[in-house]
């Protein structure tokens, strides 16, 4: 990947800071998120806990590559769009 794209990538707002996670939808996912991990937790005891959490962060670091890769397409749409643009 290119170092400049991971850059604009690292300085993109947080998805914390956004709009969308202060939505009621995402909140209800959020919400049943941490409530199936509690419950995974009683039933399945807390070494059980721990690998879904290792788990759990490294499934984080694949969907962090899937977020780069569209970050990187929209980007390289816009840069398209605009080359267009400028051509007309």
């Amino acid at each position: 990947m290119d170092k400049h794209m991971e850059e604009l990538f690292e300085d993109a707002q947080l998805f914390i800071d956004s709009e969308l996670s202060r939505t009621k939808e995402y909140n209800r996912c959020f919400s049943a998120n941490l409530a199936l991990e509690e419950a995974m937790k009683t039933q399945f005891g807390p070494e059980a806990h721990e690998l879904l959490i290792e788990f759990l962060n490294s499934y984080y670091e694949i969907e962090r590559f899937n977020c780069l890769h569209y970050f990187y397409q929209g980007y390289l749409a816009a840069k398209q769009e605009l080359e267009e643009q400028k051509k007309s």
